[in-house]
Parts: C-alpha cells; sequence; structure tokens
C-alpha cells in the first residue's frame, strides 16, 4: 500500500454524535430526518500505537420535548485505511477496527431494564487500535499542557485584528504548523497546501469579509489533547474564522486550534 490514509466512517440515523480521537474533537454530526453518512481523513490525530476513539452517543428528543429512546438509534461504523489516491466509498476499504457500537448500546440497554433504570444519555463508547504512517504522538501525547487563558484570549484577539485589517498574509503565516502537519499527515506538498491556503484566504475570505464582532473576554476555550492543544471559538462554539452568512444563510468557516511551537502560539489544525 502507498502512504496510509485512514478514515472514520460512520452511518447514524435519529442520534446526535460525538467523536473525539485522542482527545481531539473531530466530528459533531446530528442526523434528523434522513441518515447521515460521513468518512472523514483521520491521519493529523493518529498518534501510532494505542490511538483512543470515543464517540459520543445521544438520542434525539421526541416532538414533544421528552427524552428520547436509544432503541431508536442507529450507529454504524469502522476505521479504514487507504492508499494515497485510492477512492473513498461506503463500506470498502480495508478495516483497522470496526465500531461495534450497537452490540454494546443492546447490552447496555438490557442491563439497564434489568435493574429499572433509566439508561444515561448521552453514552460513551470507546475503541483503541493501532496505526500505520503518520505519528503525531511527540504533539498528542507527549508535549507538556499547558493552560495559559490570558495567553490564548491574546492570541485570539491577535488574528482577529489580523482579520480586521484583511492581512490574509499574516493568517497564512500563522497557519505554517498546520500547513506542515498535513504535508506529514497525507503525504503531499507543503508549498502546493501552503498556495492554496494563501490563494483561499486571499480569493475567498478577504473578498467576502471576517466576523470579527467579539472581544477578548468572548473567547471561548476548548482543551485538546489533555490540554496540549486548544481550540479557539467564538461565543456559542462558533469557529474564530469565518465569513458573513450570505442571503441563503451560507458561510466559510475555519477552526481554529492552537499550540505551542517554539514557545509561541501558533495555529497547528
Amino acid at each position: 500500500m502507498t502512504h496510509p490514509i485512514h478514515h472514520l466512517e460512520c452511518k447514524i440515523e435519529r442520534c446526535a454524535l460525538r467523536v473525539r480521537l485522542n482527545d481531539v474533537p473531530v466530528v459533531d454530526l446530528v442526523a434528523t430526518t434522513q441518515p447521515e453518512w460521513f468518512a472523514p481523513p483521520i491521519n493529523l490525530y493518529l498518534i501510532g500505537e494505542e490511538n483512543m476513539l470515543e464517540l459520543e452517543v445521544a438520542p434525539l428528543p421526541r416532538d414533544d420535548g421528552s427524552a428520547g429512546d436509544f432503541a431508536d438509534v442507529s450507529v454504524e461504523g469502522a476505521v479504514r485505511v487507504y492508499g494515497k489516491g485510492d477512492a473513498v466509498a461506503p463500506g470498502e476499504g480495508p478495516v483497522v477496527i470496526e465500531l461495534t457500537v450497537m452490540d454494546e448500546l443492546a447490552t447496555r440497554i438490557r442491563e439497564a431494564k434489568e435493574r429499572d433504570e433509566e439508561l444515561e444519555s448521552p453514552q460513551t463508547f470507546v475503541f483503541v487500535f493501532d496505526n500505520a504512517g503518520p505519528s503525531f504522538e511527540d504533539e498528542l501525547l507527549e508535549a507538556a499542557p499547558f493552560d495559559d487563558a490570558d495567553g490564548l484570549r491574546d492570541y485570539a484577539i491577535r488574528l482577529r485584528d489580523a482579520m480586521r485589517s484583511s492581512d490574509t498574509a499574516g493568517l497564512a503565516a500563522e497557519m505554517e504548523p498546520k500547513v506542515q502537519a498535513y504535508a506529514l499527515a497525507y503525504d503531499d506538498s507543503a508549498d502546493r497546501i501552503r498556495q492554496s491556503l494563501i490563494e483561499v484566504l486571499e480569493r475567498e475570505y478577504a473578498t467576502l469579509g471576517f466576523v470579527t464582532d467579539f472581544e477578548r473576554d468572548d473567547v471561548e476555550l476548548v482543551p485538546a489533547a489533555g490540554g496540549r492543544l486548544w481550540g479557539l471559538c467564538r461565543p456559542g462554539g462558533l469557529p474564530l474564522v469565518q465569513t458573513p452568512p450570505d442571503p441563503d444563510g451560507n458561510t466559510m468557516q475555519i477552526p481554529i486550534v492552537v499550540g505551542l511551537r517554539d514557545g509561541a502560539l501558533r495555529i497547528v489544525r
């Protein structure tokens, strides 16, 4: 196999799903009126051995607002690995680990009924697997955690000010560690990724404008990888980098995850 690309494949129905891989958020999805299928690449969050995948599942509330029923929930999935350039399709590709959520959920439902108890929501399911290929163990597992809330908020305002002045070159420079991570994770050219990023920031984001109506105390801090990385969000958990809604309510967004690089905060994911 050429450079291995790992994908998290899931199909969900009538539930909300949150997924963390090695304590980094990778999926937050709700399936309401129809099933949702997704298979995002996850190489950026792998550590080689004993990757920990956590799925948090919750049934959707009923129409009358009462609590949902886990009996209505459906979650199917697997971690699959493809060679670089292979087509990704539902149910195809070698399986690294099956996500046997439904088997475990059935056991939990039965045991709760035997105790005459309600099953708490959400329920969390944990799967552990190894991966070949790229590993980010050094930054996701071995780096020292940090909790400088003031420094994190100051950095968020630095990024906001760059957006206000349409300093796309400055924003792209702050994302250089992210560029390097993508190049390593997916065996790609850092030059190509960097140029594509610059073009998107200049031609699309700067043209549409940025949402910058937030202040330092509004910034929300979301720990990841045991506090080694931090997500920076606007109020309500909204992405820090976002364009204003178009007439149909659509936006362009870039979630911002930062970490220490040579003692300074930079955008790493």
